[in-house]
């Protein structure tokens, strides 16, 4: 049987939220967790595209943002990937990357939870910290960047509706033969009603809605972390608050899962072999950092993050000269399309940038549209 159907027989009934993080973070079994022998999940080969593996445009624009920010402060810095996964954005991040400046060392850190992931992050990216969790690392003594991709929407988020006009919460049951179903009942922790009522959410009946009450917490505690000075770049799939839950517009959720590229509707079927994901409440994000004493932020679609930042500068020269391309380039535009295009990875995914002190202020300046008699 199934270790995580195991699981779940064993404790007979769990939340979705539970469910979840067993389906991606079991330590034998989870999605994300599970030793790989191949290529991880993200990728052509895999089942997913992230913004990172949709083009190495992607990278380079950020690469160039940190040697911006670096020379602005005029010291190197500390960048922090949350959820590195096997590298596949660090090695050409690092590649990327220019030399810092004389002022300071720079540090590399990579923190990945899945022990296979860590172990190929260390073959590809040498020099790069590899911790399990950021609190295992040591403290950063100057300005940090804090980078994170598709990180929050895959953590565990409870499920809820409103049934007979009252609350409920769904639940995940294993029957005799093994297979997973839904089960409705009580909610089952008090921070769920405290949640809604903290972020004036109101269901309407039949109303499906995924929320994650830890996320605040988890997010300020990483920016404390970064100490008194960062920027964080957090790239996600998600909407503020007000239309993420709006009763005409996403009636259903936003739970989906993906295999081979493909939208998987049943996430209770074959657990560990499926990507789950929801989408994130920008809200929690804002709040978590106000918690911490930063700045709340602004968010963009990544389409425009990415042009505001000198992404067409990385496109092929070629593109740049309106010269023919060569089938190669053409490939390497289509890729760089996904991601600036007002349509798909460039509307859909949104970059929440945040910060304190002086980093953040020299980010803004770096971020800002230039004069318009330039």
């Amino acid at each position: 049987m199934n270790a995580i159907v195991a699981e779940v027989r064993r404790r007979g009934r769990v939340s979705f939220a539970e469910f979840m993080g067993l389906a991606l973070y079991h330590p034998e079994a989870g999605y994300y967790t599970k030793p790989r022998p191949g290529p991880g999940p993200a990728g052509a080969a895999g089942d997913f595209l992230t913004a990172p593996t949709a083009s190495p445009v992607f990278a380079r624009t950020i690469a160039a943002l940190v040697a911006g920010l670096e020379g602005a402060l005029g010291e190197a810095l500390t960048f922090v990937e949350l959820g590195s996964g096997e590298g596949l954005f660090l090695a050409p991040f690092l590649a990327a990357l220019p030399e810092p400046p004389a002022n300071g060392t720079r540090r590399v850190i990579a923190v990945e939870a899945a022990e296979w992931a860590r172990s190929r992050i260390a073959e590809r990216c040498p020099g790069v910290e590899v911790v399990a969790a950021l609190a295992a690392a040591r403290w950063p003594e100057g300005a940090v960047v804090l980078f994170a991709s598709e990180l929050y929407d895959a953590l565990p988020a409870h499920r809820v509706t409103v049934h007979d006009g009252a609350l409920a919460e769904f639940f995940v049951e294993a029957d005799a033969r093994g297979d997973l179903c839904w089960r409705l009942g009580e909610p089952s922790a008090p921070e769920i009603l405290t949640y809604l009522g903290e972020c004036g959410l109101t269901l309407a009946e039949g109303q499906v809605a995924e929320i994650r009450p830890a996320v605040r917490a988890i997010h300020a505690g990483h920016l404390s972390w970064c100490g008194h000075g960062g920027v964080a770049l957090i790239l996600d799939y998600g909407h503020p608050g007000r239309r993420l839950y709006d009763p005409r517009a996403r009636r259903g959720g936003s739970l989906v899962g993906y295999r081979h590229h493909t939208l998987v509707d049943d996430v209770l079927a074959d657990p560990g072999e499926v990507d789950i994901t929801a989408h994130v409440n920008f809200d929690d994000l804002e709040h978590g950092a106000s918690d911490a004493g930063w700045e709340r932020g602004e968010l963009r679609p990544l389409g425009l993050f990415l042009t505001s930042h000198g992404a067409l500068s990385q496109l092929p020269p070629a593109v740049r000269r309106g010269e023919p391309l060569t089938p190669l380039e053409w490939g390497e535009l289509g890729e760089v399309k996904r991601l600036l295009t007002p349509v798909g990875m460039g509307a859909d995914l949104k970059v929440l940038a945040q910060g304190r002190g002086r980093p953040w202020q020299a980010y803004l300046r770096l971020a800002a549209p230039p004069p318009a008699d330039a």
